[in-house]
Parts: C-alpha cells; sequence; structure tokens
C-alpha cells in the first residue's frame, strides 16, 4: 500500500505554487482548509488509495514537503 505524506510548514500552498497537483496523473491533490503557519493553503491527497506510487509529487516539490511510500520505481505496488 502506497502512503503520500506531507510536511505543510513546508509548503507553498495551491495558490503560489501546486506542482504537485499539475504532475499528479490522479489528480489527487486539494487544497486543504488548514493554513500552515507561513499563511499558506498546502494540498493534501483525499484519496491516497488512488495514489500509484509514481512519485511524481515527491520529485518535483521544490520545498521537499511531499514523501510518497510504496510501490516501485515503474509506478506500480509492490
Amino acid at each position: 500500500m502506497q502512503k503520500v505524506t506531507m510536511f505543510p510548514q513546508s509548503c507553498k500552498g495551491m495558490e503560489d505554487c501546486a506542482i504537485c497537483a499539475f504532475v499528479c496523473p490522479k489528480s489527487l491533490f486539494v487544497a486543504s482548509g488548514t493554513m500552515n503557519e507561513a499563511g499558506y493553503l498546502p494540498p493534501l491527497p483525499p484519496d491516497q488509495e488512488k495514489c500509484t506510487a509514481c512519485g511524481n509529487c515527491m520529485i518535483y516539490c521544490p520545498d521537499f514537503a511531499i514523501v510518497v511510500e510504496g510501490g516501485s520505481a515503474d509506478g506500480t505496488e509492490e
């Protein structure tokens, strides 16, 4: 099973970044309803079970605010 862990305090939010939402092949990321300490609305993946663990969000996040666990390098579940 894959797991997406967010570090909301490191994130620049959906308003100023949203790279994770753009690169996710399953469009899993939506803005959370809670601002972080910097005043941004970080994303959250409400449907983690749809995650393919491709790692795009983790790879492209400029703030290192996402970690994906599970799956394999080709995006298939282990």
